[in-house]
């Protein structure tokens, strides 16, 4: 499993893939323990570059997508983008 992210530098996001299943539940748990208490809020969910997926405003009011890329029914790869100008169409619905 890989989690990619990309910021276009406008937004916070991962420098570098985190590469291993283990390590991107561990990247997942200490985000939920750290932002727990200002989590995410759903907005709905969509299919991105033809992979499923959702949208949702983080906490600091950023829009992000996140895709799921599905492989003999596990997750192989998660996307997510944080890049405003990617995200110009989404923002409107």
């Amino acid at each position: 499993m890989v989690l990619q992210s990309d910021g276009g530098g406008k937004a916070y996001a991962f420098l570098k893939p985190i590469t291993g299943a283990e390590k991107v539940v561990r990247m997942f748990r200490g985000l939920f323990k750290k932002f727990s208490a200002s989590p995410s809020v759903f907005v709905q969910w969509t299919w991105i570059d033809g992979l499923p997926g959702f949208l949702s405003y983080e906490r600091d009011g950023t829009l992000q997508s996140t895709a799921l890329e599905i492989e003999d029914g596990a997750i192989r790869a998660i996307y997510i983008t944080r890049n405003p100008d990617k995200l110009t169409a989404a923002a409107r619905h």
